[in-house]
């Protein structure tokens, strides 16, 4: 699977805190971006999907988001009681 490439703007503050985390954390501001894009990508799939679904009515948006949501959320949860059992 290919990845496409995004290119972000930062503006100068969040450029030199990113830059100031890096010192302190040798970790780029790359990686950083892209797992805080992993952690929330069930919110963006559910809002999508929600959107897909909900053909312009405000209140199904938040119905489905919601039970998109979770939906997606529920694994997570049932990972986290065996890990903790």
């Amino acid at each position: 699977m290919s990845a496409d490439t995004l290119t972000i703007k930062l503006d100068p503050q969040h450029l030199a805190l990113f830059r100031r985390y890096q010192a302190h954390t040798s970790i780029a501001p790359e990686f950083y971006i892209d797992e805080l894009l992993a952690k929330t990508r069930p919110t963006l799939q559910a809002v999508v999907e929600a959107l897909d679904e909900a053909a312009g009515d405000p209140e199904a948006l938040a119905q489905l988001f919601g039970r998109k949501m979770a939906s997606l959320m529920q694994p997570q949860a049932e990972q986290s009681d065996q890990v903790s059992a």
